[in-house]
């Protein structure tokens, strides 16, 4: 029977409506520096690090005049004032955050983000108070789609993998958390929702209302 004590979200595209934000600001940063824009590639890398997208965008369409870091950078700091200023919580969060700290499951974040992002959608969303700890890309060895940042979550909760419950929206994170040992739930956007590479997660959702549900069946209890 499973027991999920903790569960563990990702952010950009599952707390927070942000990957059009991410588009928006690697479309004006990278054709800045001359690269053709398209949508194909920009999809191919949704939930990867920002430095992974950069040096992808950079060997296809090779830049001079600045450095790969102050091009990343850039991206970072377009995609924090985006969220600033427009920055919405997505569907069921609010609702899905209340319900696991009313059943005493431990809540964690592991994000390929940076650690000033974080804060920046824990503040303009009100929800940081709901997290025991927060782990970004940068935080350790590697970014998903490697699972590191998913096993320090459980490790600084003090949590088996085994008893983890990972809540994604890209094929880059469900794959970590796959990597991690830990039960997926994907949440795809809409567009992409029966594509069949999400079938790799142990559920699916169309959004974060349909959580409360799958979790207690998950944990085999009765609401």
């Amino acid at each position: 029977m499973t027991r999920i004590t903790t569960v563990l979200f990702d952010m950009d595209g599952v707390l927070i409506d942000s990957e059009k934000f991410w588009q928006q600001a690697e479309q004006e940063v990278f054709t800045s520096v001359g690269c053709q824009w398209s949508e194909a590639i920009a999809h191919q890398t949704t939930g990867q690090t920002t430095r992974a997208v950069t040096e992808l965008w950079y060997s296809l369409y090779p830049w001079t005049g600045k450095t790969l870091e102050e091009v990343e950078q850039a991206v970072i700091d377009r995609v924090d004032e985006l969220i600033r200023l427009q920055g919405e919580i997505k569907i069921g969060v609010w609702t899905t955050l209340t319900f696991l700290q009313s059943q005493d499951i431990k809540i964690g974040l592991a994000t390929n983000s940076t650690p000033s992002l974080i804060q920046t959608v824990l503040n303009r969303l009100k929800i940081a108070h709901f997290f025991q700890t927060t782990v970004s890309a940068l935080d350790v060895a590697q970014g998903k789609p490697a699972p590191d940042v998913y096993l320090q979550a459980a490790q600084n909760l003090g949590s088996y993998p085994a008893d983890c419950l990972v809540i994604e929206d890209s094929f880059t994170g469900a794959t970590a958390g796959k990597k991690a040992g830990m039960t997926v739930f994907i949440v795809p956007e809409l567009e992409f929702y029966h594509d069949t590479k999400f079938n790799l997660a142990d559920r699916k959702l169309v959004d974060l209302t349909e959580f409360e549900e799958n979790f207690l069946a998950l944990n085999c209890v009765t609401p």
